[in-house]
C-alpha cells in the first residue's frame, strides 16, 4: 500500500473481523477513524450496475464536486472501464476478499493524478457480503484546478490474502489509459454537512 490511510484502514479492517473473514458494519466505529473519515465511504449492492455510495467523506466528495450518496462507484470511472470496475466489486464480493485498485484522475490538466483505492468486504444484515467499506487517497496532491475530477481510470488491480497479511495474490498489468471523459458538475459546497457512517462532519472547520 502506497498511503498511510489505507494502510490504517486495512489494518483496522484485519482487526475488528476478530478471526473471521469479513467483519459487519456494525463492528466499525467512526471515533476509531476520526482522524482519515472524511476520505472512508461506504459501498452497497445495489440492482444497478456496480455498488453505489451509501456514505461518503467529505474530502472524497469535495474531489468530485457533488455529494455522492447514491451514485454509483463505477461512475468516477471513464466510461469504457465501468463495467470492469462493477466486475472487480461483485468479485470482492462474491470472494468476499479484499482489493487495491491503482488509479489514474483526470481534471482539466491533461497531467493524471495518482489514487490509491482501498475495497474492504464486510456484511449488513446477513452473512452475505453486501457492503464495500473503502478509502480513496490520493497519493501526491491534487492541483486545486483540477478539482473536481472529471474521471478516473485503473491502473492496476491487485486482489490481497488478507490471512498472509499484505500479500497479493493477483496483480494485474497496467491497463491503457482511456481517451474519454466524465464530465462532473461543479456545486459551490459553502458550509457544507455530510454524513459520514453514523457521525456528521462540517467542511470548513480545523
Amino acid at each position: 500500500m502506497q498511503t498511510t490511510t489505507a494502510q490504517t484502514v486495512y489494518d483496522y479492517w484485519s482487526r475488528v473481523r476478530a478471526g473471521r473473514d469479513v467483519p459487519d458494519r456494525r463492528d466499525i466505529e467512526p471515533a476509531d477513524l476520526r482522524q482519515i473519515l472524511p476520505d472512508l465511504f461506504i459501498l452497497e449492492r445495489s440492482d444497478a450496475p456496480g455498488p453505489i455510495f451509501r456514505l461518503a467523506g467529505t474530502r472524497v466528495c469535495t474531489l468530485f464536486g457533488r455529494e455522492l450518496r447514491t451514485t454509483g462507484f463505477p461512475r468516477l470511472f471513464a466510461p469504457d472501464v465501468r463495467a470492469q470496475v462493477s466486475r472487480i466489486c461483485a468479485n470482492i464480493l462474491t470472494r468476499r476478499t479484499p482489493a487495491i485498485l491503482a488509479a489514474s484522475a483526470y481534471g482539466r490538466s491533461a497531467e493524471p493524478a495518482g489514487i490509491e483505492i482501498l475495497l474492504l468486504p464486510m456484511t449488513s444484515q446477513s452473512a452475505q457480503a453486501d457492503r464495500i467499506f473503502g478509502a480513496l487517497c490520493p497519493i501526491s496532491p491534487i492541483r486545486p484546478l483540477d478539482v473536481p475530477l472529471r474521471y478516473m481510470t485503473i491502473d492496476t488491480v491487485a486482489i490481497m490474502d488478507h490471512e498472509r497479511q499484505n500479500a497479493f495474490l493477483q496483480a494485474r498489468p497496467p491497463i491503457p489509459l482511456p481517451r474519454s471523459s466524465m464530465a462532473v458538475s461543479k456545486h459551490d459546497f459553502g458550509q457544507v454537512v455530510r454524513r459520514v457512517l453514523h457521525l456528521r462532519v462540517f467542511d470548513g472547520g480545523r
